[in-house]
């Protein structure tokens, strides 16, 4: 919607000075910028990281939103109105410094994230840097496309960087909101998948979701883990404390351990002596640059790899109710807010 200042009316949902709840606001933008896009969204995804946000009121959360293009700067290239978007957590970088100019844009020193500025997905329209957002294939609707924004591009930015071989084994810990989707792509890269998870009911749709194993981490005893079978690559996706010497325990050799939930606590590793002989790592995997994301989308595409997901209205209610409900962990497996235009 146009705004009196020749910008745009902005209609968003902010937190509020009680943890968990949100009220609608308006907010006007400067005119369109030559290089910028205005986008009418379409379905937002909720992410575990928009809670690490919610304890300050008057922020608008939200970083997997999908929408279409409504209107477009002068300077704009690559993209057209009517075309449908994503766009996720880096919102801006300098595209001059070293780090952008060898593919690390999203390391930028420079770089602009959310929540910086407000201007997120917990909106029902958006104003974007053009050479920020990216074009979502056909086969999505844009409630499948938005968890792949930073779910999917988490873990596959975690595959990519690791310069995962078909041939590895992989295991995938945590059958959530990540996990449910790592273990699609894992299965599309060729790997041998493992499923760990606390919850046994989850086995069926791990298998359904590609896994070729499933182990739950309840049976994990010091003998139990002297047994198991081992990897090359865990990617841990539960934002909870885990017994790290256990999962450093489950790598091979020259094996590599990924971050990607972020954990309560502090990493306690024990075994340092062991892990040193064995060469294995201990890394971390921030989401991936703009060519990531144009990769990861094509990958998903050609697979066919969808996340399931549950619908919300994306109302102060809504917003709180699939806050609530990822913090139970009762969703399968991924909450997204759709707005009423």
């Amino acid at each position: 919607m146009s705004s009196e200042k020749g910008g745009y009316k902005i209609t968003a949902y902010a937190t509020t000075d009680k943890l968990g709840e949100f009220e609608k606001i308006t907010y006007d933008t400067p005119p369109l910028k030559d290089d910028e896009v205005y986008i009418k969204i379409l379905a937002g995804g909720v992410c575990h990281t928009d809670m690490l946000f919610m304890d300050k009121p008057g922020v608008v959360l939200g970083h997997e939103p999908v929408g279409e293009i409504v209107d477009i700067g002068a300077g704009v290239r690559g993209h057209k109105k009517g075309e449908i978007v994503g766009w996720m957590f880096l919102r801006e970088a300098c595209l001059d410094c070293k780090k952008c100019r060898s593919g690390y844009d999203s390391m930028c020193p420079y770089r602009i994230s959310f929540p910086e500025g407000n201007n997120n997905g917990f909106a029902h329209s958006v104003v974007c840097k053009a050479k920020f957002i990216y074009s979502i294939p056909d086969c999505f609707t844009p409630q499948e496309a938005a968890p792949l924004m930073c779910a999917g591009l988490t873990v596959f930015t975690a595959l990519h960087i690791a310069q995962v071989p078909p041939t590895a084994h992989v295991a995938i810990v945590g059958i959530g909101g990540l996990g449910h989707i790592g273990l699609q792509f894992a299965r599309a890269w060729g790997c041998h998948v493992t499923a760990i998870s606390h919850t046994p009911s989850k086995k069926e749709d791990a298998f359904k979701f590609g896994a070729h194993e499933f182990l739950c981490s309840k049976d994990f005893t010091p003998e139990y883990i002297e047994t198991a079978p081992k990897f090359d690559y865990i990617l841990n996706t539960v934002s909870v404390n885990i017994e790290w010497d256990n999962y450093m325990d489950l790598l091979d050799s020259n094996g590599q351990l990924f971050m990607l939930g972020i954990p309560e606590g502090p990493i306690v590793i024990e075994k340092v002596l062991a892990n040193i002989a064995n060469q294995k790592t201990l890394r971390g995997s921030v989401n991936g640059s703009r060519y990531v994301v144009d990769l990861m989308l094509e990958f998903a595409a050609r697979h066919n790899i969808k996340p399931a997901v549950v619908d919300y209205p994306m109302t102060p209610e809504g917003i709180s109710k699939a806050i609530k409900d990822n913090e139970d962990n009762s969703i399968r497996y991924r909450a997204v807010l759709t707005p009423q235009h």
